[in-house]
This record gives C-alpha cells, structure tokens and sequence, in this order.
C-alpha cells in the first residue's frame, strides 16, 4: 500500500494539518532510521518551484536509482516562507523558500547529501536522525509552525507501506 497526497482537491488550514500530521505518524511509526533534513538556500523563489524540484528532480531521482533494490525512502515534506515573511509584519530580505523534509530510509546520509548537493546549486543542509527523538510530537509541530499560510503546493508526502 502506498500513501499518496491527492493534489486536486482544495484544502482547508485544518485538513492540510490532518495530512501532515497524518503522514508524519506513519513515517515515524516504521522501523528504519529517520532523518529529519533542513535545506536552505535552494535557490527557488515559490513554493511551487521548489514542490516541483523535491518531487521530479530529487526523490524521483533517488526512486529511479534505488527501484531494484531493497532500500527504502517514505518521505514528508514541508515548505516554508522565511521567518520575516511568516510574522507579516516586516519585510524580507530574501523570498527563497526552504524545506523540512522527515525521511525514513535505509539510504546513507551520506548518500542523501550526495543527491542534495547535486539537486541544488549551494544548499545549505541540515541531516539529523530522529529514530530515537522522544519529543516526536514537538517536532511535528515544528514543521506546522507556518500553517496558516500553506497551501496544498507546501507539502507533499509518499510512504510505502
């Protein structure tokens, strides 16, 4: 069975926090190393462009590099504004989105950066594991500390189960 995000239908605030929150449990209830991953500087200016990189460019990638093998990849990301953007009261110095992705795979961090450097022209990343984090649910309010401002193009999620 594999979980896939519908992107036709309009969503509500509280319906895209349901998926997330949704998506990040079953992520995080598998069995293999998770890693939480902050990339900045990606270089995209909508939240759109940067959906598009994520999903076409690096996790197909991988997919396509990995198909005949038993690694594993379940992914959830996250979309954000810059903080200045998010507090809506000053202006930003800089429009660029970045990402929170929560991943679980058997995939090297090594491995993941590897697909990272050459997705993007100089991210700046960040790879943590989390397998073993007991503040989970904090975390998963991390990545919804934007949402009031997320739209179905600020998220995206695929786990295979």
């Amino acid at each position: 069975m594999v979980l896939l995000k519908k992107n036709n239908a309009p969503k509500t605030t509280q319906m895209i926090e349901d998926d997330i929150r949704y998506s990040f449990s079953k992520i995080t209830s598998q069995n293999d190393p998770i890693y939480s991953i902050t990339i900045n500087n990606t270089g995209c200016k909508t939240t759109e462009e940067l959906r598009f990189i994520l999903t076409n460019k690096f996790f197909n990638r991988i997919f396509k590099d990995y198909k005949n093998s038993f690694e594993k990849l379940n992914y959830l990301f996250v979309i954000e504004y810059p903080t200045k953007v998010s507090m809506g009261n000053q202006i930003p110095d800089s429009c660029e989105v970045h990402t929170h992705i929560v991943l679980e795979t058997t995939i090297t961090p090594q491995h993941l950066e590897y697909y990272i450097q050459t997705t993007f022209r100089k991210p700046d990343i960040h790879i943590e594991d989390i397998t073993k984090r007991n503040d989970k649910n904090n975390f998963v309010n991390y990545l919804l500390k934007q949402k009031d401002l997320f739209t179905i193009d600020n998220y995206n999620y695929k786990i295979r189960m």
